[in-house]
C-alpha cells in the first residue's frame, strides 16, 4: 500500500466582492493550502439569496494577481455558455497571467444553462464535454487544429512557439454529477470535480464510476489522479457559530439539487434517510425554498459539511479523504469577510496539518 496526502484548496463563488476575493486568495497562499484557490462561476439565480454574480474569468484574474505560487482553478465553466475555442482563449490568458498555474474546470453549469434554449437530450453533457475537451486541448497546444463533431466544429491555425505565452498543455478537470459524466472523465480528462454537498458515500460511488471510465478507455490511471469536490466549510473556536454560518448555504444547496440539478444520487448517497429528505422535498415543491429551519445538524453531518471547531472539522474532512477525495475544495461560508479569513487561516494552521493520508492500493 502507498499513501496519498490530500491537497486542500479553497473555493468561492464569483459573487464575492473582488477586493475580498483577493484577500481570500492571499490568505489561502499564506496558509499553505496547496490545493490552490478556485472560483465557481455564479449565475443570476443567486440573486434569490441576495448575491450578485460577477464574471468568473475576471474574478480569477484578480485572484491570480494576488498570489504567486498556488494553483488557480475554475470550477467550473460551461461549454454550453462559452464555445470551447473561447474557453481555450480565456484559459490561455489566465495561464499566462498566473505564470502557468491555471487549471481549467468544465461542467454543464445547469443553473446557467436554464437561460439558454438548449436541448440537453440532443446535446448531451457527455457528448458536449467529450468534444469540448478535444477542442480545448487542440487549441491550447498551439498546433494547427481542425475538428468536426456533432456539436462543435473549428478550424484553428497554428501559432509560432515564440508567440505563445501559455503552457502547451493546460489540465482539464470535469465537473461531473452523474455516472455517465464521471465515466467520461476517466476516459478523457485530467481530474474530476464533484459538486456541492459531496459526501463520503458520493465520493466512493463517483470513484467507482471514474474507474469504469479508465477501464473502458484502456487508460492507465495515475496513482494520484485528482478527485476534487466542493465542501461547505466554516471553522471557528465556537463550533455552534460555525455551524449556524454554514446552515443557510447547506439549505441553498439542497434546494439547488432538488429544483435545478434534479439528481438524487447527491442526496441519497450521503446516507440521509428519505424520512429526513421528505420534508425538504415537500417544502421546495410547495414553492417555499427557505429550508434553513429544517436543515438539521444531522443532515449537515451526513453531507460532510465541514463546520465546527477545528477538531470537529478534522474529523469530518478525514471521512472525505478516506473515501478518496484527494482535492477537497473548501467553500468557505462565514458570516462576513473577517470570518472567512479566519476559517482559511484555521484550515491551514489547525485542520489540514492533522489530516492523515488516504491509503491507496499499490
Amino acid at each position: 500500500m502507498t499513501t496519498a496526502d490530500p491537497r486542500v484548496g479553497v473555493i468561492f463563488k464569483s459573487y464575492e466582492p473582488l477586493r475580498d476575493i483577493q484577500a481570500y486568495a492571499r490568505m489561502t497562499e499564506e496558509a499553505g493550502l496547496s490545493g490552490g484557490f478556485w472560483i465557481a462561476e455564479a449565475y443570476h439565480w443567486f440573486r434569490n439569496y441576495g448575491h450578485e454574480a460577477r464574471g468568473a474569468m475576471t474574478t480569477l484574474a484578480a485572484a491570480a494577481l494576488a498570489t504567486k505560487s498556488i494553483p488557480i482553478g475554475l470550477g467550473i465553466g460551461s461549454p454550453y455558455i462559452r464555445h470551447p475555442t473561447v474557453q481555450a482563449a480565456e484559459a490561455c490568458a489566465l495561464d499566462e497571467l498566473s505564470g502557468g498555474r491555471f487549471i481549467m474546470g468544465m461542467g454543464t453549469g445547469k443553473v446557467g444553462v436554464v437561460y439558454l434554449e438548449v436541448d440537453l437530450k440532443k446535446a448531451t453533457p457527455v457528448k458536449v464535454h467529450r468534444e469540448s475537451i478535444a477542442i480545448f486541448k487542440g487549441v491550447v497546444s498551439g498546433e494547427k487544429f481542425s475538428f468536426q463533431g456533432e456539436i462543435f466544429r473549428c478550424d484553428v491555425p497554428a501559432i509560432a512557439p515564440e508567440r505563445r505565452h501559455h503552457r502547451a498543455q493546460i489540465p482539464v478537470y470535469v465537473g461531473a454529477t452523474g455516472p455517465l459524466m464521471q465515466r467520461m472523465t476517466g476516459e478523457a480528462a485530467d481530474g474530476l470535480l464533484l459538486p456541492g454537498l459531496t459526501s463520503y458515500g458520493f465520493v466512493r460511488w463517483a470513484r467507482d464510476n471514474l474507474a469504469k471510465g479508465f477501464a473502458r478507455a484502456n487508460r492507465a490511471r495515475p496513482a494520484h489522479f485528482p478527485v476534487g469536490g466542493v465542501i461547505l466549510c466554516s471553522v471557528s473556536k465556537n463550533g455552534r457559530k460555525a455551524r449556524e454560518a454554514a446552515r443557510p448555504y447547506a439549505a441553498t444547496y439542497v434546494v439547488n439539487k432538488i429544483r435545478n440539478i434534479q439528481n438524487d444520487d447527491i442526496l441519497t448517497k450521503s446516507g440521509v434517510s428519505e424520512d429526513d429528505l421528505k420534508p425538504l422535498r415537500a417544502r421546495v415543491a410547495s414553492g417555499n425554498e427557505n429550508l434553513v429551519d429544517i436543515t438539521s445538524d444531522k443532515i449537515m453531518r451526513c453531507f460532510n459539511v465541514v463546520a465546527g471547531t477545528p477538531n470537529e472539522c478534522v474529523e469530518i474532512l478525514q471521512d472525505l479523504v478516506d473515501a478518496g477525495l484527494n482535492l477537497p475544495l473548501m467553500e468557505v461560508v462565514g458570516a462576513d469577510a473577517a470570518a472567512n479569513l479566519e476559517t482559511i487561516r484555521l484550515l491551514g494552521s489547525s485542520v489540514v496539518p492533522h489530516l492523515k493520508p488516504q491509503r491507496l492500493a499499490a
